[in-house]
């Protein structure tokens, strides 16, 4: 699933089938690579309230609707200090993509997670330069990549162009050679 169609999502709770509102965010703990909070928003823009569910509490999320068994497992918004080191979606997707030679391929654009776990699958990321006007997204699957950082993705070079690191490579063997 999409990581940008979790936003939106009616959040329902299975037990009294009640509407408790809509995933406004979703916070992404780059060590673990997955979702690990969701925060939920009901209600309008000025008399709304904000909630936050750990994704282990979520009973399932399908493609238009996250289930809650009930709403006891909703928590008040955390403070600042406790989502310090998570990743809402926004800073995901101004990560910056740099391959392990040190060239910067891009930025995060999006990416995909299994629901099942909130486990990420897939990064993607639009290229730099004239690439990027084409709108390509490039997709690295999450086992390909080195580091998910809070500044920065780090994926390898021969993933993203085994072209230009089999180049690169020939080039150094000529030289060393």
């Amino acid at each position: 699933m999409e990581l940008k169609a979790l936003r939106g999502l009616a959040v329902i709770t299975v037990g009294d089938g009640q509407k408790i509102g809509e995933v406004a965010e979703l916070y992404i703990d780059p060590g673990e690579r997955r979702i690990v909070r969701l925060r939920i928003a009901s209600g309008g823009l000025f008399g709304g309230r904000k909630m936050q569910v750990p994704l282990s509490a979520v009973q399932q999320i399908g493609q238009d609707a996250v289930l809650l068994p009930n709403a006891d497992v909703l928590e008040a918004e955390p403070n600042e200090q406790a989502i310090r080191d998570l990743l809402d979606f926004d800073a995901f997707t101004r990560l910056r993509v740099v391959s392990d030679h040190g060239r910067l391929l891009g930025t995060v654009s999006g990416g995909e997670f299994d629901p099942a776990d909130g486990r990420l699958t897939v990064i993607a990321y639009l290229p730099t330069g004239l690439r990027s006007l084409f709108g390509r997204q490039i997709l690295v699957a999450i086992s390909d990549v080195i580091t998910l950082g809070k500044d920065v993705v780090v994926v390898p070079e021969a993933v993203v162009h085994p072209e230009s690191a089999q180049a690169e490579d020939e080039q150094s063997a000529e030289h060393t050679g």
